[in-house]
């Protein structure tokens, strides 16, 4: 025997009625959902599948980047490759009133490079072609798209079935072979109608391992064998205090109870080779309304600790970029102006619909007021969640593409976006409306193969929210709603109010962290903002108690009181403007170099240089600054030449600069030099890209910067030279 311990003592969803979806199988008739016993000694109808990598066999592991926010707000379930990374948070208003740089310069991420007109080259010759504050809001303006989930499909790993070692486990076998009635395999998923949709997929080892776990229950990844690890182990806390999240949990119990997708009560104690983990109510986001939330991390022997977290992270996630270029595309091949419309749909209870094989069944009970049951699908909380239903629904978005013809089809978790023409509407009979044409072709699949949704869910409009941010296909802009917008400028203007009488201000890191989060999510349609959380992120750096209260200082306040402003006059991503441009096409090239004896920038096109002295005031004695210095007046000079949205190159050959340019995260002290920066591009719409230019080529800027003017002249005979002077408030940093 091994160890145990104890460390502490709806609406209706629309799902069609049909015969099993695995007629080979029993079912329970008491619920929608198929209901399979399971049997230890019935061998896998796929085989054993090794674990391996849960990206695409053509994937590349992806270096660390070292420009890059401190506090992680991806999902909890998993960190998903995605344009739109951050899930709208929760609004959040500290007693009323969080993500991170601290630093100068660090390598480029793959993703820097991916896409620019010269991917073969090294990093630095192409870093900043697609600035990285960006994000992903940066269309190709040509006919190509970036791969969808259903594209991945075609070339995912299969998803793995339990180890041998697992299977084998004695204690384990033992409990499910006494206890057969515990561990069950519960979906509404008609798997065979589903698998008979994917016969010719390309890709059929993932088709029959999905749809394997659809049958036999998921694998999560997990080694539940970790040395030092009990072989049961209790972590259930108390029923909460609070009445209405306590209320809520059993009323949720009986839920899961009456779908088949907790077991019954099977009694006050844990039976041998079990885990148990506790069970919160948390609210939704942007909600009053609460989720069950089973914490797979709380405890030394944790569930998530034993799931190999570097399996299931990549799984990929439809955004905005693919919803942009499918507008582009849209807007390019229509002859005639009409009217287009977004719609959204919505898988009901989407991780839940997943079954989980009951050999980790088994570690995942819930104790509810003392009594326990099983949880046999997938939950909320654990770490491969994600991976499992997005790998399910990457074969769905399959068969809406290759079998119905759905080809504008954007897909995010549980939800799936598209657009169709204003007058394109097909009736959908079980709701007894109408909706745009493929929405009902989309829910007529999902009933096909019982894929429940509910009606409120389901909608349209010509601006709808997607991942939180309003999409408007015809103005075809990406912005924040007014409420939303309202939302965080107050709490922006909240922060940045000095309190009277001299007092300071404090929060505890918590709030802080959901502060920045907010904030950094809003970046995703206020990309150029991004400077107002490099002193906050500063602030907050080294500091790791959740409750440990830090003083809000008058740098951030300032910083956010200046965000707010842009807020209020921004109209958001102009998915038509936001697009790459070849290099060639630059409305104005400038070289700039720095040194201790001088500044300068140049135009070689009109043969204008540009010279000042390095500010003998300057409290910074860094090159650093000086080169980052030299850009910023480069910018400050082209902006009295450029016309609105002109497009801008500036080349330095200092790696420093270009990287805090092309990420807008820097040090406090060059926190200034951004912000001003930043001012003129939303003045003038400027389109900005910062690019590194070896020293030997760059000799012209170089001989100017060190006073050698004959040198240059012999470089550029008809080089015109004429002094510059930096603005004033660039003298006074703080010394770094």
């Amino acid at each position: 025997m091994g160890t145990s311990l104890n460390p502490s003592s709806q609406e209706n969803s629309r799902v069609p009625t049909r015969e099993s979806s695995c007629s080979t199988l029993p079912y329970a008739t008491s619920s929608k959902e198929v209901i399979t016993h399971y049997s230890p000694t019935v061998p896998s109808t796929f085989g054993s599948i090794p674990r391996s990598l849960c990206r695409t066999e053509s994937e590349a592991i992806l270096p660390q980047a070292l420009i890059d926010d401190q506090v992680n707000h991806a999902p909890a379930e998993a960190k998903l490759t995605s344009a739109i990374a951050l899930i709208p948070p929760e609004v959040v208003h500290p007693p009323i009133q969080s993500a991170s740089i601290g630093t100068s310069v660090r390598t480029a991420k793959r993703e820097d490079m991916v896409r620019t007109n010269a991917p073969s080259k090294p990093y630095h010759q192409v870093l900043g072609c697609r600035p990285r504050y960006l994000r992903y809001n940066l269309w190709n303006p040509d006919s190509h798209f970036t791969p969808t989930i259903a594209d991945w499909s075609e070339n995912a790993i299969p998803l793995p079935r339990p180890p041998s070692s697992e299977l084998n486990d004695p204690i384990a076998r033992q409990t499910i072979s006494q206890n057969p009635e515990l561990f069950k395999i519960v979906t509404p998923i008609n798997v065979d109608r589903f698998q008979e949709l994917l016969l010719d997929h390309p890709n059929p080892l993932f088709v029959q391992s999905v749809c394997a776990g659809l049958r036999e229950g998921f694998w999560p990844w997990a080694d539940t064998h970790k040395e030092g690890y009990p072989s049961t182990y209790d972590a259930a806390r108390p029923t909460p205090h609070d009445q209405k999240k306590a209320q809520f949990i059993r009323d949720q119990r009986d839920v899961e109870l009456q779908k088949g997708r907790f077991s019954a009560s099977f009694g006050t104690d844990l039976l041998p080779g079990m885990y148990c983990m506790p069970a919160h109510a948390v609210p939704k986001p942007n909600s009053a309304d609460l989720r069950m939330v089973t914490d797979h991390s709380a405890g030394p022997f944790s569930l998530n600790s034993m799931v190999d977290h570097s399996l299931v992270t990549g799984y990929p996630l439809d955004n905005m970029t693919h919803i942009g270029e499918m507008l582009l595309a849209h807007h390019r091949s229509m002859t005639a102006k009409k009217r287009t419309i977004m719609w959204k749909s919505d898988i009901a209870e989407a991780y839940r619909l997943m079954p989980l094989h009951p050999h980790w069944q088994l570690k995942q009970v819930n104790t509810i007021d003392g009594q326990r049951y099983v949880d046999r699908n997938n939950p909320f909380g654990n770490s491969s969640s994600a991976a499992i239903f997005i790998s399910f629904n990457s074969l769905v978005a399959w068969i809406a593409k290759n079998k119905r013809g759905i080809q504008n089809l954007a897909t995010y978790i549980d939800d799936s976006s598209g657009f169709d023409l204003e007058d394109d509407m097909l009736p959908y009979s079980p709701y007894h409306t109408s909706f745009p044409r493929h929405q009902t072709l989309l829910l007529e699949l999902w009933d096909e193969i019982s894929i429940p949704h509910k009606l409120k869910k389901q909608i349209f409009g010509p601006i709808i929210p997607i991942i939180g941010i309003d999409v408007d296909p015809n103005a075809m802009t990406l912005t924040l709603s007014p409420e939303r917008l309202a939302d965080l400028c107050d709490a922006l203007d909240a922060w940045s109010i000095k309190p009277i009488n001299g007092s300071k201000s404090n929060y505890q890191l918590k709030y802080w962290q959901q502060m920045g989060g907010w904030v950094n999510w809003s970046f995703n349609v206020f990309p150029l903002l991004r400077p107002c959380l490099n002193n906050f992120y500063h602030k907050i750096s080294g500091v790791h108690s959740p409750t440990r209260r830090i003083w809000v200082n008058n740098a951030i306040r300032d910083d956010f009181a200046w965000a707010a402003r842009h807020i209020r006059t921004s109209s958001g991503i102009h998915i038509f403007r936001s697009s790459e441009w070849d290099l060639a096409s630059a409305d104005f090239t400038i070289y700039c170099d720095a040194c201790p004896e001088g500044l300068v920038f140049w135009y070689p096109d009109s043969s204008l240089g540009f010279y000042a002295p390095t500010p003998p005031e300057s409290e910074i004695s860094v090159i650093f600054y000086f080169e980052a210095l030299c850009v910023f007046c480069a910018l400050k000079n082209v902006e009295k030449r450029a016309s609105r949205r002109a497009k801008v190159v500036i080349y330095t050959d200092n790696l420093n600069t270009v990287q805090m340019f092309n990420s807008l995260a820097c040090l406090p002290a060059y926190n200034q030099l951004l912000r001003h920066s930043v001012d003129i591009l939303l003045a003038t719409d400027i389109d900005l890209r910062v690019l590194h230019v070896s020293g030997e080529h760059n000799s012209v800027a170089d001989a100017l910067s060190r006073c050698r003017f004959s040198d240059a002249l012999n470089i550029v005979s008809d080089l015109k030279i004429s002094p510059f002077e930096p603005p004033r408030w660039t003298l006074g940093a703080t010394k770094k």
